[in-house]
């Protein structure tokens, strides 16, 4: 005799038939239509309506390890910490929403840390491919309008003979700078945030005080 596994039609149910199951009213993924921009648009009622709240869905994993880079950790809350911590020092260099704020690293856990930063603000936040070369990360700071770079020792590097053509870009955050930079506008990153395994340690900081609507523009993503 057969299986009754074997037995069974696969697949279960269709492509369709899980689709409207998923996204039926009351589903987890129940679809509505809005008008965005004067263009009705389906969208998922239950998403949550801004980066920012993602952010703070992460905090229910406070005491959870979150980024793990070689002998390097961060819990949720480090991570938090160290996000609030960059974004209140945006706010001090006079980042507004709206203001592109590049990010042009390896994958390091500094990376999420400015990404997030940068959208706690309600900044454009501009990442950049961090295999491009310096004339090409010339054109995706200055064609983005970048007021503010974070990046890694290498990236500066590659930007260096490039500054001086980018007279916009007030301030550059660098992460894991072995030398100090001739660029007067570079600022160690750890002076910040400090290092990856003390981010527990910085003080609690509030959200900024900054409105976000679901419709702001979030990222600038170049191909």
């Amino acid at each position: 005799m057969p299986d009754a596994a074997e037995s069974k039609p696969w697949p279960a149910i269709s492509i369709a038939e899980a689709h409207a199951r998923l996204t039926a009213p009351g589903a987890p993924f129940e679809i509505e239509e809005k008008v965005i921009r004067g263009i009705p648009t389906r969208t998922w009622k239950n998403a949550p309506p801004t980066l920012r709240d993602v952010f703070l869905n992460g905090q229910q994993f406070r005491d959870r390890e979150f980024l793990v880079y070689e002998e390097d950790r961060a819990t949720f809350d480090g991570f938090a910490r160290a996000a609030l911590t960059l974004a209140h020092q945006l706010i001090a260099d006079g980042v507004k929403k709206g203001d592109r704020v590049a990010v042009i690293m390896r994958n390091l856990p500094e990376w999420p840390v400015a990404f997030w930063a940068g959208q706690l603000v309600g900044a454009i936040v501009t990442p950049l491919n961090a295999w491009w070369t310096g004339a090409e990360l010339e054109y995706g700071l200055a064609d983005s309008g970048s007021r503010v770079a974070i990046v890694d020792d290498e990236r500066l590097e590659r930007l260096g003979p490039h500054l001086e053509n980018l007279p916009d870009l007030e301030r550059i955050y660098v992460a894991r700078l072995h030398e100090a930079a001739g660029d007067g506008r570079c600022r160690r990153l750890e002076d910040v945030i400090g290092r990856v395994n003390a981010w527990g340690k910085l003080p609690e900081r509030p959200l900024p005080d900054v409105a976000i609507d679901p419709e702001d523009d979030a990222t600038i993503l170049y191909t």
